[in-house]
């Protein structure tokens, strides 16, 4: 008797909210320049998906939630200055001049060790989402230039809650960093979005 292969199907089930799957944070965007297992240093990975995007652009919110955090960009730019002063480089309170004068330090190492959580994440919020099974899942937007709602505002999916940006971002484009988090973990958010297209490192 010849062996018979059963081949299993898996069907990845995306979550909804209020019956509605999540939508792409940049509207008409799905391309990823960095992917959620892209290697950073020895033992880390990138825990998230970079998208470039220009500065300005809006920010969706992927589901109904509510805002349950945000890092202002008066408390970024604050920490700017102090790191600025420990770099012993002229502080100032706009951050493309503080960009220009940081980037020219060619000191990033030193940036990011000086700096303290959470200003590599630059300007950024945090959304608490609740699925139709009841599961509840955090979707964070870094790097931001702007953010328009307050802690404690309920959004619907599709809401602009902010701008593109590239806040704490001194080597690379301007990019939105977007992570999605479920009991603490960063998770792939291509496992949450349909949208997203593949990406493969």
């Amino acid at each position: 008797m010849r062996p018979i292969l059963l081949a299993a199907i898996v069907v990845l089930a995306y979550p909804t909210v209020n019956n509605q799957e999540l939508i792409l944070p940049l509207k008409d965007n799905s391309e990823i320049n960095a992917g959620y297992y892209q290697k950073r240093g020895k033992r880390k990975i990138h825990g998230a998906i970079d998208q470039n995007t220009p500065i300005g652009t809006p920010i969706r919110a992927v589901a109904d939630g509510e805002v349950v955090s945000i890092y202002s960009k008066h408390q970024y730019m604050r920490e700017t200055m102090r790191i600025m002063r420990r770099l012993k480089i002229k502080p100032t309170y706009s951050w493309p001049s503080a960009k220009r004068r940081l980037t020219r330090c060619r000191c990033t190492r030193r940036i990011r060790r000086y700096s303290r959580s959470p200003w590599i994440s630059g300007v950024y919020l945090t959304i608490e989402h609740k699925t139709d099974k009841g599961k509840v899942f955090k979707s964070q937007y870094m790097h931001m230039s702007k953010i328009f709602v307050p802690r404690g505002k309920k959004v619907k999916q599709g809401d602009i809650i902010g701008l593109s940006g590239d806040t704490a971002i001194i080597d690379n484009p301007p990019h939105l960093h977007f992570q999605i988090r479920h009991k603490g973990v960063k998770r792939d958010p291509k496992k949450y979005i349909r949208s997203f297209k593949h990406y493969l490192l």
